[in-house]
């Protein structure tokens, strides 16, 4: 018996579409352009994320300060750029919200921002950059990974009344209804890349001046986004230097113009 055509359901066509993204400007057209970038203040609330070893400054404060600090650079140059902010002030706001906050609003560009910190010590430094994918440090397969979770997650459709058509042939079982998450996010991580390697060039000329590099790392924010999105540690606050510039208003504008250079590159 022949198989059944299969096509590409125009729900998942169009989450692919969406993760392509344009260029911040594009000849002159105006109508060809970045709209919507989401800027994710990393922890808040009761997540006070790493705290310095005075106990005086923590990484919800910093990010806060930073994210804001980017949102209005953004604002000032590109006023047609709506610029979203997961928070704005010291709220608790959970994973799986900052990546259905960006997803809602169709965002083409998601940066979350971060501070880091060494266990039990104080010689580490300098920021890095963070998209998904395969994971450096363990070599495991992230995405074969995500697609288990996601068969896992995804099998309550089946309790859905007529899920074979509200979902448009989407199997949550079935192994080819996952190849099309595949191609977003190879898509994805393609262009992940390049704006965190335009960070990387730009922060070195900043106050923290030490680059740990770009890596790919099982984030589970950057996973349940559906555009180009990476995490930005921006310096260590259990390091001494890092942490006086985290700390001083000049270093916050610094870090938040090193971001911003890269956003218009």
């Amino acid at each position: 018996m022949n198989r059944p055509q299969r096509f590409l359901p125009s729900f998942l066509l169009g989450i692919i579409l969406l993760a392509i993204p344009m260029p911040a400007h594009a000849g002159n057209d105006p109508d060809v352009r970045l709209k919507t970038v989401v800027i994710d203040p990393g922890h808040g609330g009761r997540d006070a994320g790493c705290v310095s070893r005075d106990r005086k400054t923590y990484e919800k404060n910093l990010t806060l300060a930073i994210s804001k600090k980017l949102s209005e650079l953004i604002g000032e140059k590109y006023p047609d750029v709506r610029v979203i902010l997961t928070r704005t002030d010291d709220t608790f706001v959970e994973l799986e919200g900052r990546a259905r906050k960006a997803n809602d609003a169709r965002a083409d560009l998601f940066i979350s921002i971060h501070i880091n910190a060494q266990d039990g010590g104080t010689n580490a430094n300098g920021y890095s950059i963070h998209c998904l994918g395969q994971s450096s440090r363990k070599g495991n397969d992230l995405f074969s990974k995500n697609f288990d979770l996601c068969k896992r997650e995804n099998s309550v459709i089946r309790l859905e009344k007529d899920y074979t058509t509200q979902y448009e042939g989407f199997d949550p079982s079935d192994d080819e209804s996952y190849i099309f998450f595949s191609l977003i996010q190879n898509s994805n991580l393609e262009r992940s890349l390049q704006f965190a390697q335009d960070v990387n060039s730009a922060m070195k000329g900043g106050a923290i001046r030490h680059s740990r590099g770009v890596s790919q790392d099982p984030f589970w924010v950057l996973w349940r986004t559906t555009m180009p999105a990476v995490l930005i540690e921006c310096g260590f606050i259990s390091n001494p230097a890092d942490l006086e510039v985290l700390r001083s208003e000049k270093g916050i504008g610094n870090i938040a113009g090193n971001i911003m250079d890269a956003f218009i590159a």
